[in-house]
């Protein structure tokens, strides 16, 4: 089984300074520069080859509920003539809050009618409802807690390794560094000994030889120009 691990596009967050930060967004849309991003990918993703060889040839593919998401995965899902599945526990460390002025609050994210009225062909778990699908009463979500849900995925993804399948992830840079370590067993005990980066629309690939996990390659932007990569 082969996984592609991918970063979304860049959001309006990621351009945020410290001296702009004040204008974070809970769920923030794309960028100008992430809209081109995603069509670079999808297009990269649907026609090129997978190092010399054969397609990509995903046949699954998954995204996170957070709306930048969403919308990096809708054009890859019409390249690859596949609808994505939502799967929430794919978020972003700390998950959907706000801060100001000290305070912290916690957001349920988009509502199970608001997406299916903006992505129509995405299919959604019982757990993405009319009150949304994160749990806004953690706030920012706690470092354990997200550490929970990185080893819980890296657990269904070794049990999905006995296939042959090839699943594709849109997800986040923060997540896609703890769920790396729960996959090679850095969580819980070795968390912040090191740190794997992604940048935005960033492809990284894991190999499921039936016995272990293998890392192919990581943070690879080959569909990306140079002018058109960003952190």
């Amino acid at each position: 089984m082969h996984v592609y691990l991918i970063r979304h596009a860049q959001s309006e967050n990621n351009v945020l300074t410290s001296e702009t930060m004040h204008r974070r967004k809970v769920d923030p849309d794309l960028t100008e520069l992430g809209y081109r991003q995603r069509e670079a990918l999808a297009d990269y993703l649907a026609n090129e080859s997978e190092l010399g060889s054969a397609r990509f040839d995903i046949s699954r593919l998954y995204t996170s509920a957070m709306y930048r998401s969403l919308l990096t995965a809708q054009p890859v899902s019409a390249a690859l003539n596949m609808p994505p599945m939502i799967w929430p526990d794919l978020h972003e460390k700390g998950g959907m809050f706000r801060r100001q002025n000290g305070v912290v609050n916690g957001f349920s994210g988009m509502t199970r009618s608001d997406i299916l009225s903006e992505f129509p062909d995405y299919s959604l778990p019982d757990a993405v409802s009319e009150a949304g699908w994160y749990d806004a009463s953690l706030g920012f979500e706690p470092e354990t807690h997200s550490f929970f849900r990185a080893i819980k995925v890296a657990k269904d993804l070794s049990e999905r390794s006995k296939t042959d399948a090839i699943i594709a992830l849109i997800s986040h840079a923060g997540f896609l560094d703890i769920l790396l370590k729960a996959i090679f067993g850095q969580l819980p005990s070795r968390p912040h000994t090191m740190r794997y980066y992604h940048n935005n629309t960033a492809i990284t690939r894991i190999d499921y030889d039936r016995t272990r996990p293998v890392l192919h390659y990581m943070n690879r932007v080959d569909h990306l120009p140079a002018e058109m990569r960003s952190f």
